[in-house]
């Protein structure tokens, strides 16, 4: 019975707010304390499982098609398997190494430390107006709508993208860092933790995030400090558990 109440609160608080910007109203209301940091990380933490459970049921189709030669003979699944290859930029959809490497989570304490440090604690007028957690730019492609920066270069081009919903903004922030070549050691170190068969620890994983940032080696040391002094690695442990309980082929996916 309580496992069914999470999963109703769960879903109604991904879909509660999937028309607005930013966080609630009683969020900012809050002074600058511990409670009001809580709150930010206890508010996007649901999304980020979800957003997490998505990729691995996605992993867990690849590994299928991977080892079952009757399910990959399948058109539909050939069709789902090309779709996934174009959208994490795999040249070769059967090409499964590249495509695990690259279809993976990301560890809850990272996802909410950079939120946390892009968004200035969900204070900034992209988190507020556009749902923009983790700074993404966008230069108006493929129909994706942006705001334009009030400091921007004139010659500049790019705006900050708006977002429907934080769950978008998320699952963007995602796909940036399991495709994008800047973040290439980023995978391999994921990679390398899983077939040693360890759990993901956002904390080393913060530090392979050099690209992210103009400020470099500035930005690695602010990750570090937004982790350790928020132990955020404990929601990288309540992400297993609630995996574990699931039991099911996706904690076998990860390969712990």
């Amino acid at each position: 019975m309580k496992k069914i109440l999470f999963l109703l609160s769960t879903f109604f608080l991904i879909n509660s707010y999937a028309e607005t910007t930013g966080f609630p109203d009683e969020y900012y209301d809050m002074r600058a304390t511990i409670k009001k940091q809580d709150y930010f990380f206890d508010y996007l933490y649901p999304y980020i499982e979800h957003a997490n459970k998505k990729i691995l049921k996605n992993r867990e189709f690849i590994l299928k098609m991977r080892l079952d030669k009757h399910f990959s003979r399948r058109i539909e699944n050939i069709e789902r398997l090309s779709l996934l290859a174009k959208r994490y930029r795999v040249d070769n959809i059967y090409d499964y190494k590249k495509l695990l490497l690259r279809v993976n989570i990301v560890p809850p304490s990272l996802a909410l430390a950079q939120a946390a440090v892009e968004s200035g604690w969900g204070t900034s007028r992209f988190v507020r107006e556009g749902n923009n957690l983790f700074g993404h730019w966008t230069y108006g492609k493929n129909g994706e709508k942006g705001m334009i920066p009030l400091n921007r270069d004139p010659n500049a081009t790019h705006m900050v993208r708006i977002f429907d919903s934080f769950e978008n903004s998320i699952y963007s922030y995602m796909l940036n860092l399991n495709r994008t070549n800047a973040y290439t050691s980023f995978r391999m170190l994921r990679s390398h933790f899983q077939e040693m068969r360890k759990k993901l620890s956002g904390l080393v994983l913060s530090q392979t995030l050099i690209n992210y940032s103009q400020i470099k080696e500035r930005y690695l040391k602010i990750l570090k400090i937004v982790i350790q002094s928020n132990n955020l690695e404990e929601y990288d442990e309540k992400f297993y558990k609630n995996l574990k309980k699931d039991k099911n082929e996706i904690w076998d996916s990860l390969k712990i």
